[in-house]
């Protein structure tokens, strides 16, 4: 049940509307909400023994451990037959306006509450409300807290209750309630003294230290040691410091319950009695202060929106109980800053801010440790951008020039210029860091000096003036850093490593080009023999065949037919010689 809402603009005409709104979104949100939980709902004093027809009066608390809250809501159950409702009191809460206002249910038992306060506020001991009863039956009575919710001023209605604590009161003889440090009854006969009796030192654990504020409430049990003269003791709370008690307790003890006490400052005086008369008094200061400090505006004296980068904020509150401590000033999410009340004289100028929209939160802070807080948006506005005009884009690693930069902004100003690295694990690195300058007319120029490892980079540059105001960043197109290259054809380059690969390459290829053109003419050298041998056996054949008839002609009686074909083979000869030296030499090819 988170009551996920602003205090600060809620007005009380739309009470109504937002009461069931948020009863509804509250009840689910608790069903989901998973969050780190600090506050409690408790309920003073936690124990107690009463006789029948007495009044009870009980008080509803939270500690808030040190969380700024802003809204709780709760109901608190009681058993009708043992304890009488009489009445609810808003009076001294922490809360100043009521969702719900504290409804009693007398079919359940019951009282339930919605209650906001316009600003955050913290402690130990944040009143909320006083019930009054009336105990009606000697019977134990638990009184229980149900339906309970813390709201944290994040704005988002966190739910930062972790626990609630009930209480337990009985009634007449059959319930006897014995608190934790209780005071022992002495029974011995006194001895006789020589002289007045010590005074008493007192001792109260809950409030240890007298003088300290304490924002929590508690049974302040004041316990001391009896020595054997004493004979009685004298003890009584007031608010006076010098306060002489001079009547005797009905009983002697070591020490006395004087209850759950209020705000304020308190003073247990104590002394004792021997068989020559009262001793000096003692005196135990007790300063109890469970109220936040008074609710406070936070103004921005150049308005929430400005391009000061180190605008001076306003605000003052005060405490009229234990007094103001001092201030914690928050920053987004950064560390909070802490002025003492002495110091403080009214305003505080902001560290410089970056572009964009913060959110301060300032918490005033009493001497006891209640708080209550403000918060504002302060949109930091940028100045005018830097213009990059030009920028080497290409670098290399070996060379002495450097990165060189050049650009427009606002006169008179420094620019910022860093150089990123954009691949890699290292990417988004700042590697190097300058300032320009820029002249009259707005121009800057730098050179980096810086040698840069092979890779990508980018440069940013953003404006700052004299105040410390800031421009947006903005950033130039990627350089690129590379060895210098061993060949280069007009545009064309080519590092160590390119120019191996290349050179790899140009091997393979002539390598593989070689085989290739070996192997193809192995080819037309194959097929080339082929036709050779196929055109010879031709040739050969007619040589045959001429040889053959030339024996045939050696029979007949006439020599025209030998010399015919005599002229014929040597022609086939000769043709043979020639075609032969023709094919030996397109071999040769």
């Amino acid at each position: 049940m988170i009551l996920a809402f602003s205090f600060k603009q809620l007005k009380y005409k739309f009470m109504p509307i937002f009461k069931y709104c948020i009863l509804a979104s509250v009840f689910l949100f608790f069903l989901l909400t998973h969050n780190v939980f600090a506050a409690v709902i408790y309920i003073l004093p936690e124990e107690g023994s009463f006789t029948r027809g007495e009044t009870v009066n009980i008080d509803i608390k939270i500690n808030s451990e040190g969380e700024g809250v802003n809204a709780a809501q709760g109901k608190i159950n009681w058993p009708a037959n043992i304890l009488e409702f009489i009445e609810v009191s808003k009076e001294g809460s922490a809360f100043n306006f009521w969702l719900e206002e504290p409804t009693l249910s007398s079919a359940s038992n019951s009282l339930s509450f919605i209650g906001g306060a316009a600003k955050g506020i913290s402690g130990e001991a944040l009143q909320v409300l006083k019930i009054k009863f009336k105990i009606v039956s000697a019977e134990t009575a638990e009184v229980s807290i149900s339906d309970a919710a813390v709201t944290a001023s994040d704005g988002k209605g966190t739910n930062v209750l972790s626990k609630v604590k009930g209480a337990s009161y009985g009634a007449g003889a059959e319930v006897e309630f014995v608190p934790a440090m209780q005071p022992a009854r002495v029974e011995r006969k006194a001895v006789l003294a020589q002289n007045l009796p010590q005074k008493p030192e007192i001792k109260i654990a809950q409030y240890s230290d007298e003088k300290r504020w304490y924002d929590y409430l508690g049974e302040v049990v004041a316990l001391w040691d009896v020595s054997a003269d004493v004979i009685s003791a004298a003890a009584v709370l007031d608010h006076s410091p010098n306060t002489i008690p001079n009547i005797a307790e009905k009983e002697l003890a070591t020490g006395r319950n004087f209850g759950v006490l209020e705000d304020g400052i308190w003073y247990v005086h104590a002394r004792f009695r021997n068989n020559i008369g009262w001793g000096p008094a003692a005196h135990y200061r007790i300063a109890l202060d469970t109220q936040p400090p008074l609710s406070f505006e936070i103004n921005v004296l150049e308005g929430e929106k400005t391009d000061n980068p180190a605008p001076v904020i306003r605000f003052e509150s005060s405490d009229s109980l234990s007094g103001l401590e001092g201030y914690e000033i928050k920053i987004d999410s950064n560390e909070a800053v802490k002025i003492s009340a002495t110091e403080f004289a009214g305003s505080f100028t902001l560290p410089l801010q970056a572009p964009g929209v913060h959110k301060v939160i300032v918490k005033a802070i009493d001497k006891a440790g209640n708080g209550v807080e403000d918060s504002v948006n302060v949109e930091t506005l940028p100045i005018f951008s830097p213009i990059i005009t030009f920028v080497t884009r290409e670098l290399f690693s070996e060379e002495e020039r450097g990165l060189s930069v050049k650009g427009t902004a606002l006169p008179n100003i420094n620019v910022l210029l860093r150089i990123k690295q954009t691949l890699g694990k290292e990417r988004g690195e700042v590697i190097a860091e300058k300032t320009a300058q820029t002249d009259s007319k707005g121009n800057w120029e730098f050179t980096f000096d810086e040698p840069l490892r092979n890779g990508k980079y980018v440069l940013t540059a953003q404006g700052q003036d004299a105040r410390g105001a800031l421009s947006l960043i903005v950033e130039s197109q990627e350089i690129r850093v590379k060895p210098k290259p061993i060949i280069q054809i007009g545009k064309f380059q080519l590092g160590m490593g390119g120019a191996l690969i290349f050179l790899l390459i140009v091997i393979a290829g002539g390598f593989g080009g070689g085989v290739w053109f070996y192997k193809k003419r192995q080819g037309k050298l194959a097929l080339r023999l082929f036709v050779v041998k196929t055109d010879m056996e031709k040739v050969f054949k007619l040589i045959q065949d001429d040889v053959e008839k030339l024996q045939q002609a050696g029979g007949t009686p006439t020599d025209a037919d030998d010399k015919f074909i005599i002229k014929r083979l040597q022609e086939n000869i000769k043709r043979m010689e020639g075609y032969l030296k023709k094919e030996i030499e397109k071999a040769e090819l």
